[in-house]
């Protein structure tokens, strides 16, 4: 059994416990401040969409995404970016459709790339479109999309989009179409002629674009 520590000895240990006590009890606190409540990590928001009628159908608009720009019924001006090419592509494919009447033809000549003459020969050949039931069979109610190739960042990018209107829907499915875009000169241009759309069952591996209101 050792001898009670004395003196000097005695005096020594005191000091080296108090001060490992120190050390712990700063630790504490320095833990306690750190995890106390601080301020939560700024969040952005989520990017609001809205789709709304435009000259040919329907297209989504975000303050965030563009289009920034509008004039004579068209609108460019389209992040470069997945939603802000989702949205551009919504935008063209809409106004380069005969619905769409005199936009069609500044669009196509001034947004597009591809065979102009073509698409620009088949929209003269096109009949008119009336305000018959067959015309609100094709109006969209919501808009899906999904990227299928190349980068939404870089040059070029294919963006499937699908539309739930009442004709498709009476037919099984959703109307699809895609749509290959380019970045040129700061911006989405659209690769014309388009392909026809088809039926596409259902919305799976795609995301909400957005729903009239």
């Amino acid at each position: 059994m050792s001898a009670p520590l004395t003196g000097w000895a005695a005096w020594r240990r005191s000091l080296a416990i108090g001060g490992g006590l120190t050390v712990v009890l700063m630790l504490i606190g320095t833990i306690g401040y750190l995890t106390a409540d601080q301020p939560a990590p700024r969040v952005p928001p989520e990017p609001v969409v809205v789709v709304e009628a435009v000259p040919g159908g329907i297209a989504a608009v975000s303050d965030s995404h563009g289009p920034r720009d509008h004039h004579d019924g068209r609108s460019a001006g389209f992040a470069h970016d997945e939603l802000g090419a989702a949205i551009a592509a919504s935008n063209l494919t809409a106004r380069v459709s005969p619905a769409a009447g005199d936009v069609a033809k500044a669009a196509v000549i001034e947004q597009c790339f591809g065979d102009i003459p073509t698409t620009l020969a088949r929209l003269r050949s096109a009949l008119p479109m009336s305000d018959s039931p067959s015309r609100a069979a094709l109006q969209p109610q919501a808009l899906h999309y999904r990227v299928l190739a190349g980068d939404p960042h870089g040059d070029a990018v294919v963006v499937s989009l699908l539309a739930e209107t009442p004709q498709a829907r009476d037919l099984g499915g959703l109307s699809r179409i895609d749509a290959t875009l380019s970045w040129i000169d700061g911006d989405w241009r659209l690769r014309v002629p388009l392909p026809a759309p088809s039926i596409h069952p259902s919305t799976e591996g795609y995301t909400l674009l957005g729903r009239t209101s």
